[in-house]
């Protein structure tokens, strides 16, 4: 009974709380709406969006000379590969022909026994002198030859006269026929010696002829012999270092045989490599104008006209810290290497001996890795940071403190810096933000993401700007 009870009560509670939700729901609603309005209007502040802090330095425009870096190895202007021109036992070889050792322009460094030449000299000589003899005799003939004919051509004739009067003789019977037989036996000799010293006449001048030749071919043989006898003194044709030496005294040589090799001390060579679209860029930027190809018949000189064009060089020994050399810029390339994507520039050095500054300037052998610096004519650029071009873009600072992305389209980058033409270098879809012009800010931190418009709150970045100029100054 009881428990009968309890249920019941249970019952009649849990009825009366669910009459009363509908109560509680319309309570809690009117108790929101209440708030609500009692909450002050909400205002709208269009300058609360993100503002993002950047460094930045302020562009620079100065007259700076533009440059680039190549590298390339040294070589010598001349190299002498020395060989025997004659055959013969080496009979003289100088105390330096050493390897390394100099030797001064016009030395007498190898000598190879001259007897048999000599001797061939004198054999030609005597066959020269035979020949010129033989034609002054054969002349002499010629000259008597006229004069015998001359002679004949008189005796013929008054031996055809007195025929002629002994014939008439005969006729009358004063003249035997012996007589006259006689006599016509005469003009035929006669005749006969005519003919003889008429056929001397036309051969004589080919036989003069034949001597003169032969006259001509002993010269040539003396001249050749004078030669070979001069190339049995080698002499060294400039200042030079010895490199190699395969030859020495008492050695018998064969023509052709090596003896030594030379390389010259006046001035070297360095064919230095620059990347291809930096060049290009490089040279865009120099006064091409004097560069004209369109006289074929009257090519300039390559060298000129680099130098009128502006163009010098400076060559540092690679990874040293020696001392630099001044150097000429000497000619182009012919060919583009398109494998290292780079164009060679071969620039000079002119006695670089005569600079040698012990431990601080060596003097250039052949095969020092050399860095070589190309300088162009001053000119107006402005004046940023390498590392502030990002993707071949610039981000600018607007005047309304926003971002401005503009595509950076010909860049001449030096070092760390980066130069730009003026007012022609930049372009961008905003015709408004489109020039780069000195006393724009431009950022030197990184932004993440960059996007065009975004509000950015600008640092002057003073350490980054002072760095800038102390890299200028390094390029003047």
């Amino acid at each position: 009974m009881t428990t009968n009870q309890s249920i019941l009560t249970q019952f009649k509670a849990s009825l009366r709380m669910r009459k009363a939700l509908p109560l509680v729901a319309a309570l809690g609603i009117l108790l929101t709406v209440a708030i609500v309005k009692l909450q002050p209007e909400m205002q709208h502040n269009p300058q609360a969006q993100l503002v993002t802090p950047v460094n930045v330095v302020e562009i620079e425009q100065h007259k700076v000379k533009p440059n680039l870096v190549g590298f390339g190895t040294v070589k010598p202007d001349i190299k002498l590969n020395a060989i025997a021109e004659v055959s013969g036992r080496i009979t003289y070889v100088h105390p330096e022909l050493k390897k390394g050792a100099f030797i001064a322009k016009d030395t007498l460094v190898l000598s190879i026994d001259d007897k048999d030449y000599k001797l061939a000299i004198q054999q030609v000589q005597a066959d020269l002198l035979a020949a010129q003899e033989n034609v002054k005799e054969l002349e002499l003939t010629i000259e008597n030859n006229k004069l015998e004919l001359k002679l004949a051509n008189q005796q013929l004739k008054v031996s055809q006269s007195e025929l002629e009067r002994l014939s008439t003789l005969r006729k009358n019977g004063t003249v035997s026929q012996s007589r006259l037989d006689q006599e016509t036996k005469a003009v035929l000799a006669q005749r006969q010696e005519v003919q003889k010293l008429e056929s001397q006449r036309t051969t004589l001048p080919s036989e003069l002829a034949v001597l003169h030749t032969k006259i001509d071919i002993a010269k040539a043989k003396l001249e050749q012999a004078e030669r070979d006898l001069s190339r049995t003194q080698i002499y060294l044709p400039f200042n030079g270092r010895i490199a190699e030496v395969s030859s020495e005294k008492d050695q018998f040589v064969s023509l052709g045989s090596k003896l030594f090799s030379a390389v010259g001390i006046d001035k070297i060579t360095i064919n230095a490599q620059f990347p291809i679209d930096q060049f290009s860029q490089f040279i865009a930027e120099t006064d091409r104008d004097q560069l004209d190809l369109t006289n074929m018949t009257q090519l300039p000189v390559m060298s000129e006209v680099l130098a009128q064009m502006g163009l010098t060089a400076q060559v540092e020994v690679a990874g040293e810290q020696f001392k630099g050399w001044q150097a000429k810029v000497e000619r182009l390339s012919d060919s583009l290497d398109l494998k290292t994507r780079t164009v060679g520039v071969i620039v000079s050095v002119q006695g670089s001996y005569l600079q040698v500054e012990p431990g601080i300037r060596p003097p250039l052998l052949e095969g020092m890795y050399m860095k070589v610096t190309l300088k162009g004519k001053p000119k107006e650029f402005l004046v940023l940071p390498r590392f502030a071009i990002k993707n071949q873009q610039i981000y600018k600072v607007t005047a309304q403190n926003t971002l401005a992305r503009l595509a950076v389209e010909n860049a001449l980058l030096q070092g760390n810096l980066a130069l730009l033409l003026p007012n022609k270098q930049l372009t961008e879809e905003n015709a408004d933000e489109q020039l780069l012009k000195a006393g724009d800010k431009i950022l030197v931190s990184d932004v993440f993401p960059a996007v065009n418009g975004m509000a950015l709150k600008p640092v002057q970045d003073t350490a980054t700007q002072n760095q800038l100029r102390a890299w200028l100054e390094r390029t003047q």
